[in-house]
Order: structure tokens, then C-alpha cells, then sequence
């Protein structure tokens, strides 16, 4: 009887991804331990996904300002903390609000190569676990990571990037950032990223624009 309620919950998950994704679901139930356990990492696969994208939605409208506009902005704030991993761990849960609404507060970032690269310092820290978000060098190093992997702007923006990224470790952190890290955080950036994997994203890029088009997205 258990397995037979868990294989419906399942079904009824899938139903609705499939409405969220636009595609087409599987409506047998499970017919084994193995296929549910398949079917449900899936479904965890795409609700990862889904959260990741919709997380970086906000993020980014945030870093350009366009949550000022948000009537209600501490909702801005309260909603990109519950799509993180850090949602349920207090401690850390203050440090993402804190650097989101930061970023809130700071003037809006107009140059899109920079936007780009605030947008990932500030994702990194909400896409966190807790205890890397509660860790000064776990988070800094998770962000420059996720700078590192960033394409490197026009050389006249770069320092501003640099900059901006240097501001989301200090609010992460709670600390000034040393001179030696902001050196680094100017390699970070300035970096080239692997153009191999430029190539692959410019690629996928095309690929889910036609994707999303064929689903009506």
C-alpha cells in the first residue's frame, strides 16, 4: 500500500513539472522500487533546475535594479532566500538576506559584463550549502570560483567588477577583504574563461532559446 501511494504522489510531482516545463508526463505509476527511485531523481534533477533558474531570475533583476521597482522589496529579498539552500539554517540564512538586500541597496549596475559577474558572486552565496555560507573562507573561495568561471570583461570595467565582487565577500563575510584576496579577486575576474566551454554555452544557449520556443515559452 505504501509503495502504491508513493508511485501516485510521484505521478502527480510529474504532472506538475510537466505543466511548469511544458512537456509531457508519464502517467503509469511505478511499477518497482528501482523505476521510482529512477523517476523520482528526475524529478529532483529538474526541480533543482527549475529552482537554480528561477533563483538566478531574481538575482539578476535584483543586481540590475529592477526589484526597485518592487513595491515590496523586502519580498524580493524574503524570496531568493527561500529558493536557497540556506532557507532552514538561521545563521546562514541571514548572511544570503544580508547580501541580496546589500545588492538591493546598491546602485544599480549598468554595465552588462559586470552585472553578469555581480550576479554570480551573488549566486554563489545564495546556491551555497549552510555550512559554506557560514564559513568566511569557504564562501569567499565559492565565490571566486564562480567569478573565475565568468567571461572577463572589457578591460575599462574590469577594476568595477572587481570592485563589486570585493563589496559581496565583505557583506558574506562580515569582514573587510584583505588586500592580498582583492588582488585576487582582480585576477579572478580579469581571467579569461575557458573558451572551449564559451563555445559550449554560446551553443546551449541557441539550443534551450529553441527549446523554449517549441514549448511556447
Amino acid at each position: 500500500m505504501r509503495f502504491e501511494d508513493l508511485a501516485a504522489r510521484l505521478v502527480a510531482v510529474e504532472a506538475k513539472l510537466a505543466t511548469l516545463t511544458g512537456t509531457v508526463v508519464n502517467t503509469d505509476n511505478a511499477t518497482s522500487i528501482e523505476e521510482l527511485d529512477a523517476r523520482l531523481s528526475i524529478v529532483e534533477v529538474q526541480v533543482d533546475q527549475l529552482i537554480a533558474v528561477k533563483t538566478q531570475e531574481h538575482v539578476d533583476a535584483i543586481v540590475a535594479a529592477v526589484a526597485q521597482a518592487i513595491e515590496h522589496i523586502e519580498d524580493a529579498v524574503a524570496e531568493v532566500v527561500a529558493l536557497s539552500p540556506s532557507a532552514e539554517v538561521p545563521a546562514a540564512a541571514d548572511i544570503v538576506a544580508d547580501v541580496v538586500q546589500a545588492q538591493v541597496e546598491a546602485e544599480a549596475v549598468e554595465h552588462t559584463e559586470v552585472a553578469d559577474i555581480v550576479s554570480a558572486a551573488v549566486q554563489a552565496v545564495v546556491a551555497a550549502d549552510p555550512e559554506v555560507v557560514v564559513d568566511p573562507v569557504a564562501i569567499t573561495e565559492a565565490i571566486m570560483a564562480a567569478v573565475a568561471d565568468m567571461p572577463a570583461p572589457a578591460p575599462e570595467v574590469a577594476q568595477q567588477a572587481a570592485d563589486a565582487v570585493a563589496e559581496v565577500i565583505a557583506n558574506a563575510t562580515g569582514e573587510d577583504v584583505a588586500p592580498e584576496v582583492v588582488q585576487q579577486i582582480v585576477e579572478a575576474v580579469a581571467t579569461p574563461a575557458d573558451p572551449a566551454l564559451d563555445i559550449i554555452e554560446a551553443r546551449l544557449n541557441v539550443a534551450e532559446a529553441k527549446v523554449d520556443t517549441l514549448l511556447g515559452k
